[in-house]
This record gives C-alpha cells, structure tokens and sequence, in this order.
C-alpha cells in the first residue's frame, strides 16, 4: 500500500512537472519571437511565434502581422515586452498573456502554445489594446 501511495505521488509529480516545462518553454518561446520582432518586425515575429505549430505555414494567422502594423502606427515600435501570466491547460498546452511595450502605450497578445511533435508553437494568437478586454478582473484591480 505504502509503494502504491509512493508510486501515486510520483505519477502526479511527474505530471505536474511536465505542463510546467510545457510554459517554461513556451514562455521562453515568446520571448524568442519579441527579440525576433525587434530586429525584424511584425511578419517575423508571427512566423517566429507560429513556428513548430500546425500553423506555422498558415497565411491567415500570419496575417495577424497586419495587426501589429497598426497597433506600431499609434503606439510606435516594440521597446519591451513581458509574459504576464502563464496558465497550464493540460500536459501538453500553455495559455500565454503577454505585454508588448510600445514608445506611445501597450498592447497585449494571448497566446495558446502546444507541445507538438516539431516541438513548442502556438496555436492561437490575438492582440488586444485594452486590458480590461482580456485580463482577470483581479489582476487589474486588488
């Protein structure tokens, strides 16, 4: 009985271990596509952050670079960024809110990340200007 527990622990453990390494790197995933945009702007960090999903080739989610066009045309280019918050959606899937810092203001992405057979690639991702639009209601406020 006393192994079975033991053995029980270590399964849960285990498990929980493995979606944490799933943010871990899909955190740092992002963080690769936000150095990618500075340097080369919006298409390449939407192939960067598409790269190893099933929409890696997808013309309609690079698209999304349009987006980030226009968010650049009111609030200037990218000077920071940071992941806000991360959230496990089982063993294999992380759910990702970041910051884009602009010159002029912020903007948000969220993301969901995937653990595939290429490795970690996103597969979703909008962008958002107001806050109270995508984050908890007790994040903004305390």
């Amino acid at each position: 009985m006393k192994s079975f527990i033991i053995a029980a622990f270590l399964v849960a453990m285990s498990g929980h271990s493995l979606a944490s390494s799933v943010c871990d790197k899909a955190s740092k995933e992002f963080d690769k596509a936000v150095e990618v945009y500075k340097k080369e702007g919006g298409t390449a960090f939407m192939k960067r952050v598409l790269k190893n999903g099933p929409l890696e080739s997808d013309m309609k989610s690079l698209s999304q670079a349009q987006v980030l066009g226009q968010i650049e045309q009111f609030f200037g280019p990218i000077e920071t960024a940071t992941v806000l918050s991360t959230k496990e959606l089982g063993s294999k899937s992380c759910y990702i809110i970041g910051i884009l810092e602009y010159k002029n203001g912020p903007a948000f992405a969220v993301a969901n990340y995937y653990s595939g057979s290429k490795g970690v690639g996103a597969t979703s991702l909008f962008f958002q200007t107001e806050p109270e639009q995508i984050l908890p209601k007790q994040f903004l406020v305390q």
